[in-house]
């Protein structure tokens, strides 16, 4: 109920600010955007056309600039993509001068290239990017890249007492104060107090002495995935970042860990699609969506070409019309019990459910034969019994029926094996589902149905049911 108010509220509250603009009263916009937070005026611009959402934008560059560096943030990427490339690269860098370290390095990696280079030459000289430059020098989706570099650090020979104190001072210049971090005096971490443990311990007390020294820590090259995975699985509102050396470099917040959920959710979504993130970006521009879907529809296409092939000659071998007006069924099922496999199993190997080594993919193999086992038992049999029905032949009733069996235990084989493969090569296992799990299936499937039908249809024959 909360939530339906809110969003009527925001939606009379766009419907106000669109009259204003056709009205040309941009001091009342102005006001009235003050008013609200940067995550609202996102949810508003949704209905906005292009042309609105930029007036906005550039209303709120020239009277609340703060406001519009933290609304690029919370805007959709395509729409952030279209902001960024309407504006001039100095309007870019004086937003970006009043975001935080880790959030201008997300706004540069969303900007186009172009931009982005045009951008980087204008603030080559300020110092205040000095810190955004050093960041972008860590690979794309580590630890490094996302990490915050204001954090609460402390010797560990400092008083309890002492620490208060540095807290109560800097208080308002870090974000996350919910954790103090314990470095010697090289600024290697030691330890970790918590906020609550700092305030319940004796005020002559030292850090040392308090503070928990089992820290779970990620290096600055760890994949930003492992990194949130971790801090889920510790519970952990930020998680520090070391460098080679094992000094501090910075730490992890629980918005950095959210956001890359979400990334890696919506990245996995779509590579399991067989396409990218960028067909958000890009969804107005058609060529450029088709251009990213192709590859993978190419590919599939020549699967099916492939299934096809054996299903001409197998049907010139055969001329059965039963038999070949089952094979949507036999590629059918075979694919939607491949594609649930898979799915489960990719969303296993990104969450750490599953992990590949120590017979835990045998295990989780097993699991899933048995599954299918089950499946392919109650299928195969209805199956069978309606070949039985449609064509009065219980010899090719029966292989109709072995064969849908024996392809769902082959697309749970694939949904588990494939991924795993992937995720044992280093490469992203969710690429290795739909239209790679579904063309594997679908030509392996015709081969197994006639494969089998050329084996065991004359030994059928012969014996009388």
């Amino acid at each position: 109920m909360i939530n339906v108010t809110n969003n009527r509220r925001l939606e009379l509250q766009g419907t106000t600010l669109r009259r204003m603009m056709r009205r040309g009263a941009r001091a009342k916009i102005s006001k009235v955007l003050a008013k609200l937070r940067p995550e609202d005026i996102a949810v508003m611009l949704r209905d906005f056309t292009p042309s609105e959402k930029l007036g906005v934008f550039r209303i709120l560059i020239n009277d609340l600039p703060q406001g519009a560096s933290d609304l690029l943030l919370d805007l959709e990427p395509q729409e952030r993509h279209s902001v960024l490339e309407a504006l001039n690269p100095e309007q870019v860098a004086k937003l970006l001068a009043l975001a935080a370290v880790d959030d201008a390095v997300f706004l540069l990696d969303a900007m186009p290239q172009e931009l982005k280079e045009q951008v980087l030459k204008i603030v080559d000289l300020e110092e205040r990017f000095s810190a955004v430059q050093e960041r972008l020098a860590y690979e794309d989706e580590t630890a490094g890249r996302i990490m915050d570099s204001e954090y609460l650090a402390l010797p560990e020979d400092k008083t309890v007492s002492e620490a208060i104190a540095y807290i109560r001072q800097i208080a308002s210049e870090v974000d996350m104060i919910s954790y103090l971090y314990v470095v010697d005096q090289l600024e290697h971490l030691r330890g970790i107090v918590s906020l609550r443990q700092l305030l319940l311990s004796p005020p002559e007390g030292t850090l040392s002495e308090i503070m928990n020294s089992s820290v779970i820590k990620v290096h600055i090259d760890t994949d930003q995935e492992e990194v949130a995975q971790q801090a889920a699985r510790y519970d952990l509102l930020a998680i520090p970042v070391i460098d080679d050396d094992g000094r501090l470099a910075g730490i992890v917040t629980v918005d950095d860990i959210i956001d890359v959920f979400k990334e890696e959710a919506n990245e996995d979504f779509y590579k399991m699609a067989g396409t990218s993130e960028s067909e958000i970006v890009y969804q107005d521009r058609s060529f450029k969506v088709a251009g990213i879907r192709l590859p993978w529809l190419l590919f599939n296409l020549g699967g099916g070409l492939v299934a096809g092939y054996f299903t001409t000659r197998f049907q010139e071998t055969f001329n059965m019309a039963v038999m070949v007006g089952f094979v949507p069924v036999i590629m059918g099922m075979a694919g939607n019990i491949g594609s649930q496999t898979t799915t489960i199993s990719v969303r296993g190997l990104a969450t750490g459910r599953v992990v590949p080594g120590q017979g835990r993919i045998r295990h989780y193999l097993w699991q899933q034969l048995k599954v299918g086992l089950l499946l392919g038992i109650i299928c195969s049999t209805i199956v069978a019994l309606a070949a039985l029905a449609y064509g009065k032949n219980p010899a090719i009733a029966i292989v109709i029926g072995l064969s849908l069996f024996v392809a769902v235990q082959l697309a749970s084989f694939n949904g588990v094996m494939i991924p795993a493969l992937f995720q044992r090569l280093d490469f992203d296992p969710a690429v290795a589902s739909g239209p790679l799990v579904t063309t594997a299936n679908d030509v392996f499937g015709i081969l197994v149905y006639f494969g089998l039908a050329s084996v065991l249809l004359d030994v059928l024959a012969k014996i009388q049911f």
